[in-house]
């Protein structure tokens, strides 16, 4: 996910768009017990009739936020991916700019909290997982020739991208923003 736009307070409506991006934004700086209409409405500087006119209740809302989810961060990036075309290893470092561009690295973690708590987010989340890794495992296969081998580095890249806001540490001696790249090209040696 991008960064959600901020409305200006005299914004008089929102679009469907806007309060997802704004439920996005706030999942991911407070939890989902945070993703509440009023408030939400208030920071937005519009009423809860805004809210009504695009969402039936906050569940209907929460449901377009998963999907938003799964769309921006899998499926558009591998569709990106793919119409750029390329080697295997020029998609591999496709997928890692656009992680790095498109995924917010603090929805991420917010959204495997609530999955933790909620089987229909659980489910979503093994089922991105499932492409991510099932379009990695592609790539892969393409540059080694065992399976196994193709499964493991696929699994490597995927635990890099999807935990690296996890460690606090700064890298020594590469910029944090090569170093995926720089594992990539250790992944993908022969």
């Amino acid at each position: 996910m991008t960064v959600p736009h901020r409305i200006p307070n005299n914004t008089p409506s929102l679009s469907r768009d806007g309060w997802i991006d704004s439920a996005l934004d706030r999942l991911a700086l407070d939890g989902v017990d945070k993703v509440l209409i009023a408030p939400l409405a208030r920071e937005l500087g519009v009423t809860k009739g805004s809210f009504y006119w695009h969402f039936k209740d906050r569940q209907d809302l929460l449901d377009a936020m998963l999907t938003r989810w799964e769309g921006v961060g899998t499926v558009d990036i591998i569709e990106q991916v793919e119409k750029a075309g390329g080697t295997a290893d020029e998609r591999l470092r496709r997928i890692i700019e656009l992680s790095l561009e498109q995924v917010s690295v603090r929805l991420e973690p917010a959204l495997r909290q609530w999955g933790r708590r909620n089987k229909e987010v659980r489910q979503a989340l093994r089922r991105v997982d499932e492409q991510r890794l099932t379009y990695l495992r592609q790539l892969f296969g393409q540059i080694c020739q065992d399976q196994s081998e193709a499964e493991v580095r696929s699994w490597l890249l995927y635990s890099l991208i999807t935990g690296r806001h996890l460690i606090a540490a700064k890298p020594e001696h590469i910029d944090r923003k090569d170093l995926l790249q720089s594992c990539l090209a250790v992944l993908t040696r022969q």
